[in-house]
């Protein structure tokens, strides 16, 4: 290993590099996500498509459900903050 090789490996490894490669993720993140968001939901889509062609009385109870989940207005799960909050308001 020359000098050279020895002075890079040091940069890498250095605080600022460390920090610099930090924030490079940070700002990246939300990106990662709606990505990640947006293949589901694309795999979801030829999913329900491809049930529908093959599976069509499968299909049409899943999306039943996920139609009924979206219509109501109440929690799919509730908040286990408020369960404990009205746990502890009883006794």
């Amino acid at each position: 290993m020359g000098n050279d090789e020895l002075k890079d490996e040091y940069d890498r490894d250095s605080t600022e590099a460390l920090m610099a490669e930090y924030d490079r993720k940070q700002k990246n993140r939300a990106d990662d996500i709606i990505a990640m968001q947006a293949v589901i939901c694309i795999l979801l889509a030829a999913l329900l498509v491809g049930g529908r062609i093959f599976r069509p009385e499968i299909t049409e109870e899943v999306f039943g459900r996920i139609k009924s989940l979206s219509a109501d207005r109440g929690e799919i799960m509730p908040n286990p903050i408020d369960m404990l909050i009205d746990y502890i308001d009883k006794h």
